[in-house]
């Protein structure tokens, strides 16, 4: 059975098992602050790379989506190794500095090798979830806050690291060897390492090991409630990726030619001021969605942010405006979507199964995000295709609505079978 919620706070937080530092969530803080700040602006510069050095539409979506099959296999990988073993910050501190080690490799690759590069990144990368997982598990606050704080600090993080990127991408082209990326990777790649020094001194909590075998490895004890969740997240972010894949491309051929606000900035240049706003956004709304999501609006929140979404593509299809453009862009949506998710996910989930439970969500989130990927690769034709597509995503997003509002039929589905849930009743 699991320890009811509120008890670890009312008894105190737990003593760790010897040889175990005590939990810091300012330590953590911190690490996720440099890990964000080392490579959120790539996610915008590496498209743009691959189709200037000649590369196919396809291609250019190619680096976004391939890396995100690697991620959901990844997050699956390092959760449930993390609930086997009982161990998240060394999982976490490994895989870390293994992607930072990639950077360095950059320079020296053409389109093709890159985009392996960053499939193996990704993989690594992805135990950075185990921070998220942590985050939840912070014995001195609540779940909810712990989310809202690792989102504010990884908002700012990625603001920060966006800024000190700006000077490296100054020049008409962006080239993988020229003398300003190469300082500039070697800048992400120290960020990340550094990441290492806080996040491996956060502390362990205590927590039993997991015995579930591996091939019950989406079992949970609420288990169709959290896949539905996760299925649900996998639909929306579908939708997105549509338009985040496109987003590069679209600024490029769409927007680019207006000189915003009368400034004389390159398509790379206006996807990283782009990407601060939007980091910005996060930061301002982080605080308030944690502690929202410790109360009954958490439902509320997931269920009306895939309809945000859909308002936001559906704008874009018609909107060629810059500051229009820049406004929706900075829009922390998914703040509201996935801080209660992931709130919903570790309040279903006991201490042994909630990494495995993260990492699924976080998977979820990427496979979706794959085939948004794919079908923005595949069906992308030019200019003209844009609002179309853009049309599509906001559809998707809908539809996404709808699997959200399954959610108390499934729940109360699994507590009948348990024991009993009233018709009428608040989910737990």
């Amino acid at each position: 059975m699991s320890v009811p919620e509120g008890t670890a706070q009312a008894e105190g937080p737990p003593e760790p098992p010897p040889g175990r530092s005590q939990f810091s969530f300012v330590r953590l803080a911190a690490g996720v602050l440099l890990y964000n700040a080392s490579g959120g602006v790539l996610y915008a510069v590496l498209p743009l790379f691959e189709f200037q050095q000649g590369g196919s539409a396809l291609l250019a979506t190619l680096i976004v989506g391939a890396p995100l099959l690697a991620t959901t296999f990844g997050m699956i990988l390092w959760g449930t190794l993390s609930d086997r073993w009982g161990r998240r910050r060394e999982l976490l501190a490994f895989g870390v500095v293994s992607q930072a080690a990639i950077f360095l490799l950059y320079p020296f690759l053409g389109p093709m090798p890159l985009l392996i590069a960053r499939v193996g990144q990704a993989f690594l990368g992805a135990s950075f979830a185990l921070a998220t997982t942590e985050a939840t598990e912070d014995p001195h606050r609540k779940p909810g806050a712990g989310l809202g704080g690792v989102s504010l600090w990884g908002s700012l993080g990625a603001a920060l690291g966006i800024v000190a990127a700006f000077p490296f991408l100054a020049g008409t082209r962006f080239t993988l060897d020229a003398p300003s990326s190469v300082l500039l990777f070697l800048l992400l790649g120290a960020l990340s390492v550094a990441s290492v020094v806080f996040l491996i001194g956060t502390g362990e909590l205590p927590r039993p090991r997991s015995t579930t075998p591996l091939r019950a490895i989406v079992r949970f004890r609420e288990g169709r409630t959290v896949l539905v969740l996760c299925a649900a997240t996998a639909i929306v972010s579908c939708g997105n990726y549509i338009v985040y894949t496109l987003f590069p491309l679209y600024v490029d051929r769409a927007i680019t030619p207006q000189h915003p606000f009368g400034l004389g900035w390159n398509s790379i240049q206006q996807l990283a001021a782009l990407s601060i706003a939007a980091a910005l956004g996060g930061v301002v709304v982080s605080p308030w969605t944690g502690r929202v999501v410790e109360g009954d609006h958490r439902r509320r929140l997931y269920l009306v942010a895939p309809l945000v979404y859909a308002l936001l593509w559906t704008a874009y299809a018609y909107v060629r405006y810059y500051p229009l453009v820049l406004l929706i862009w900075a829009l922390p949506v998914y703040v509201i979507l996935s801080i209660p998710l992931l709130r919903e996910i570790s309040g279903r989930t006991s201490a042994e199964e909630r990494g495995r439970a993260v990492g699924l969500w976080n998977a979820a989130y990427s496979l979706g995000g794959l085939a948004g990927t794919l079908i923005a690769g595949g069906l992308f034709r030019g200019d003209g295709s844009f609002g179309s597509l853009f049309l599509l995503a906001a559809t998707v997003d809908v539809a996404a609505f709808g699997a959200f509002l399954g959610v108390p039929a499934i729940a109360r589905s699994s507590h009948k079978r348990r024991g009993g849930f009233p018709r009428g009743a608040k989910l737990p």
